[in-house]
């Protein structure tokens, strides 16, 4: 416990990037939530009425805290960090080519139609936008109850008025109810059993990490609609 502590304090000493404060606002509010549970179940344990059994079952309820939080820190230990970009000269249409055929591999039902995308030099590593895109089609593949389902997605290339490509990702999905589409970005906001809620999360946090603009639009029957700027067009 000594050491997580010690990882949250050196997290909040990392110079501040766009989109990071939130981060680990909500970040630090939701670990001493768990710190509180924590400090609960061990006083139940030490109550001295508890049987040998409920001693048991207070401590499984400790170590499972203790481990969502290392699964929490292992998800968004790195967002705060500012980056460089070494992959302006990459290949964008080759590049998501790859990115949407893993991403139909590994989601059952799961169609990505793209049109034409021209060549345009990335505006943030393109590590980072394989991640950005990874969580976008997970979330139009995945239902509210964590199960993949068939799901068409259509892309498209459009350039902006400041000379920016953004693509636009539009599901047929079942869309998304207005109670939770105000939360989506929010960290640990989630409906699906065994999901740490961190997905939106990243896309946000990235994106405004480079000073990159994206929406998300959505309606339930109508699918959702998410608008990533990624590249700039030169010539």
């Amino acid at each position: 416990m000594t050491a997580a502590l010690q990882e949250i304090s050196e997290l909040a000493a990392v110079p501040a990037v766009p989109g990071a404060e939130r981060l680990l606002r909500s970040y630090l509010h939701k670990t001493s939530n768990s710190l509180c549970g924590i400090k609960g179940y061990a006083s139940l344990i030490a109550a001295p009425d508890q049987d040998t059994a409920k001693r048991a079952c207070w401590a499984q309820k400790i170590i499972h805290e203790v481990e969502r939080m290392e699964n929490i820190y292992r998800s968004v230990h790195d967002l705060t960090a500012p980056r460089g970009n070494p992959d302006r000269g990459v290949d964008l249409p080759r590049l998501l080519d790859d990115v949407f055929r893993v991403c139909e591999g590994r989601c059952q039902g799961l169609q990505v139609l793209c049109g034409r995308v021209p060549q345009a030099q990335l505006l943030l590593p393109k590590g980072d936008l394989c991640l950005v895109l990874t969580e976008v089609l997970l979330n139009s593949c995945e239902g509210p109850d964590g199960l993949t389902r068939p799901v068409r997605v259509e892309v498209t290339a459009e350039k902006q008025p400041t000379g920016r490509l953004a693509l636009r990702l539009r599901d047929d999905g079942q869309g998304i109810d207005p109670a939770l589409l105000r939360q989506v970005c929010d960290p640990f906001v989630t409906t699906k059993d065994g999901h740490l809620g961190v997905g939106l999360t990243r896309v946000q946090t990235l994106l405004e990490m480079y000073g990159l603009a994206w929406t998300l639009v959505s309606a339930p029957g109508e699918g959702t609609a998410v608008t990533l700027e990624v590249a700039e067009i030169t010539g």
